[in-house]
């Protein structure tokens, strides 16, 4: 009775007096591209089991690895330890350190796996008792007499908050930061791992271990009438479609554990349903999915189509397009460029009618509303970062045996945060010179600026994109923006509306385009169909779900993913064939470069 992630094992067996009902389920996600999650389930004796839930986490390739390597160690050095006749809890707590030293060994042999971790659950049932070795946020819960309880802690920053009684748990559930963890198994060569035992159980209790994919997006109620209200196995695939269907960010995970007598299941029979009953019970659970996914429609529906018509935090501004009008062109002067030999490639960004080039170690800013230009060394090892207001700001590699970063505000050199590789928990302090060091666990390869202003810098690595709320007054940590991934076409492009700064998130090779409110925090306002050509050089949002494609011949409007209108690049009786565009990040106007890097303006007639 052995599963591996991604598998689904229902078991029956007699447990003393008791029946124990169990099914483990483990699904991708809608984000994530592989699974770093991992379960498994072990009869240890005729009276003793052993169900684990853990979720890798680290470099490429580690996640998976950890979460198998911690689960199959604990599972083969508790089995050793109880036949040699080591108490319960003795054998847990000896598995689960001996679980951590392999983890923490191969993270530190392999350059690869450095950094990697998981969060480990694992629950041992033996007559009408259980125990408890647990690290990090994946969780345990009892379902008792329609009563859910959660048995383990969250090791987070974030339920610290909970638990000082500076945030409530509501606001938990949405904060920022709820995936950054202070323990997690092998990640320090020495930690304390929460241990319960003597758990007494009782007739018809309900026990369901799942990793954060499952717990972030499911609320308690609904998951207490799901276990509660037919087979483990009918149970879990429910709730997975759930996550699944409120976006499915991360890798989901759920193992239920059912126990009864065989008295008390002839009686309540919240298990062993005839057919029929069984029927009824997918006829109303399929039900309450499809309730769930019009009630998501109508949320959804592009402005104009359903009640709520805008998007949350856009509603008030927003920008209509202006459809089925050409847009019109025109050559700026592009003298001061050319002569400098600045093509489409060198273009970074345009904030505020400045349009920033950066081409053999400077920064050139073009000011599009004249001809000044603005020139700017730059060292070797310099990011300029995207900024809202126009402000240079630069990240800069530091020479040090650890990948380090600093933030500089170009026109006084000043430091303003440094950023740092850890290779265990995510964590920040103050330097000698007062300056924020941010130490990042499980930081992969080189650091990449992708936005900054006063409230809030995003930045990317080879797996994940971050940000740092309130970086100017260092009140907070580092957090995943754990809705997004990286990958090679990856990218996002930022732009105000309404005085409200927008941040669109596409992945040609997913097939997935998100909106996102950046003011204080990145949050996700909507998701947006899919496109059906091929990748544009650029997308640009307006409301709801309209977007203008930009490739090389024509500019396309879309809503909701149906198409309103193309144009392609008239100028001067030609048509012109763009390698570039860019929008500008504070007013929306649009920069085209075509290929024999002309410079133009597109604006959208009246």
């Amino acid at each position: 009775m052995r599963a591996m992630a991604r598998r689904g094992a229902p078991a029956v067996t007699e447990l003393a007096r008791m029946d124990i009902h169990f099914f483990a389920k483990s699904d991708v996600g809608r984000v994530r591209t592989a699974n770093e999650d991992y379960f498994l389930h072990e009869k240890i004796a005729d009276n003793e089991f052993l169900f684990i839930v853990a979720d890798g986490m680290g470099g490429h390739q580690a996640g998976d690895v950890a979460s198998r390597l911690a689960s199959e160690t604990f599972f083969e050095a508790y089995r050793g330890l109880r036949k040699k006749g080591t108490p319960i809890q003795a054998s847990m707590d000896l598995a689960v350190h001996k679980a951590n030293a392999v983890v923490f060994k191969k993270a530190a042999s392999d350059i690869e796996k450095r950094g990697m971790g998981t969060t480990f659950s694992a629950l041992v049932i033996a007559g009408m008792k259980a125990a408890i070795a647990h690290v990090g946020d994946s969780r345990i819960y009892l379902l008792r007499k329609d009563r859910l309880r959660r048995l383990t802690t969250d090791h987070s920053f974030v339920e610290k908050l909970v638990e000082e009684g500076r945030i409530s748990a509501d606001e938990a559930r949405d904060h920022p930061q709820k995936n950054v963890l202070y323990m997690s198994l092998g990640a320090r060569e020495s930690f304390t791992p929460e241990m319960l035992k003597d758990i007494v159980l009782e007739d018809g209790d309900a026990l369901v271990m799942c990793s954060d994919g499952l717990s972030n997006m499911i609320e308690d109620d609904t998951l207490m009438n799901v276990v509660l209200g037919g087979y483990p196995e009918e149970a879990a695939d429910t709730l997975v479609k759930l996550a699944n269907a409120k976006g499915g960010s991360d890798n989901i995970t759920v193992q239920i554990i059912r126990l009864g007598t065989l008295e008390t299941l002839e009686k309540t029979k919240p298990i062993r349903l005839s057919k029929p009953r069984r029927k009824l019970v997918k006829v109303v659970s399929l039900l309450v999915l499809l309730v769930l996914l019009a009630v998501l429609w109508l949320v959804f529906l592009p402005p104009g189509r359903g009640a709520r018509g805008m998007d949350k935090g856009l509603a008030a501004h927003a920008q209509p397009l202006e459809r089925k009008t050409a847009p019109q062109i025109a050559e700026i002067d592009p003298s001061l460029l050319n002569g400098r030999g600045v093509t489409a490639v060198h273009c970074r960004f345009l904030s505020g009618g400045r349009l920033h080039v950066v081409r053999d170690r400077r920064l050139f800013v073009f000011h599009l509303d004249g001809s000044s230009l603005t020139s700017i060394e730059l060292g070797a090892e310099d990011q300029v970062v995207p900024s809202r207001n126009g402000e240079i700001f630069l990240l800069r590699r530091q020479p040090t045996q650890m990948p380090s970063y600093q933030l500089v505000r170009q026109s006084t050199g000043k430091a303003l945060l440094r950023i740092q590789f850890e290779e265990q928990v995510s964590s920040k302090e103050k330097e000698p010179d007062s300056v924020a060091l941010y130490k990042i666990a499980g930081l992969n390869g080189p650091v990449v600026p992708d936005y900054i202003d006063g409230d809030i810098f995003i930045f990317h690595d080879q797996r994940r994109f971050f940000e740092i709320k309130n970086w100017q007054t260092q009140e907070s940590l580092p957090a995943v923006i754990d809705d997004l991934a990286v990958s090679a076409d990856s990218r996002l492009s930022f732009k105000s509306i309404g005085g409200q700064m927008t941040m669109l998130y596409s992945d040609p090779a997913s097939g997935r385009t998100a909106a996102f409110d950046v003011s204080h925090i990145v949050e996700k306002v909507r998701n947006i169909p899919g496109l059906k050509r091929e990748p544009p050089l650029l997308l640009e949002y307006f409301d709801g779900q309209s977007l203008v494609c930009y490739y090389p011949d024509e500019c396309v409007e879309l809503d909701g993913g149906r198409q309103l209108a193309s144009h392609p690049y008239l100028f001067n009786n030609s048509q012109l064939r763009i390698a570039k565009v860019l929008v500008d990040m504070a007013d929306g106007r649009k920069l085209i470069i075509n290929d024999g890097n002309k410079f133009f303006l597109l604006t959208y007639g009246a």
